[in-house]
């Protein structure tokens, strides 16, 4: 499995899009980052999180399929949150930016990105041989028994000499 360069993705969609980007995981910790608001390391405020969990009920009570994305307008900036099973990309944006001209293109990109990250995790797993842990916990008891025992005649004999 090797590692995403989540930095080299940001730096991309400033770049592309124009625009400050940032990926979290779905537990809300920065992967990356060129939002000073939200940086590498830090994780997403916990309402953010809950809006993001409940995306689902809030689609439900409007009658909607799903929820994508959401848009907080800030003094200066909009902050988009768009989100997929795996990741949630914060994207700050001027006010004059057209948000519908914006939403589709990370949408698409958010989906690509998560579809490769899937495809990244572990494709291949071992078999686990219970029987030779197993064997080793036995050996390991028979060890510890075969210790145990072996000093038992001078055991013995210390306790009945102290009596």
């Amino acid at each position: 499995m090797k590692e995403i360069n989540y930095e080299e993705i940001i730096s991309q969609l400033k770049s592309d899009l124009n625009a400050e980007c940032a990926i979290a995981n779905k537990y809300g910790i920065i992967l990356g980052s060129l939002i000073k608001e939200f940086a590498k390391g830090k994780v997403i405020h916990q309402a953010i999180l809950s809006l993001i969990a409940n995306s689902k009920e809030i689609a439900n009570e409007l009658n909607l399929k799903k929820i994508n994305s959401f848009a907080l307008e800030a003094q200066k900036y909009n902050y988009i949150f768009t989100f997929s099973e795996q990741l949630i990309l914060i994207s700050k944006l001027d006010l004059t930016v057209n948000l519908a001209k914006f939403m589709p293109s990370i949408s698409v990109f958010l989906k690509k990105l998560s579809v490769s990250i899937t495809e990244e995790e572990i494709k291949k797993f071992s078999m686990f041989d219970f029987s030779k842990e197993i064997s080793k916990i036995e050996e390991s008891l028979e060890g510890e028994k075969i210790r145990k025992d072996k000093y038992s005649i001078i055991k013995d004999l210390v306790k009945h000499i102290s009596n």
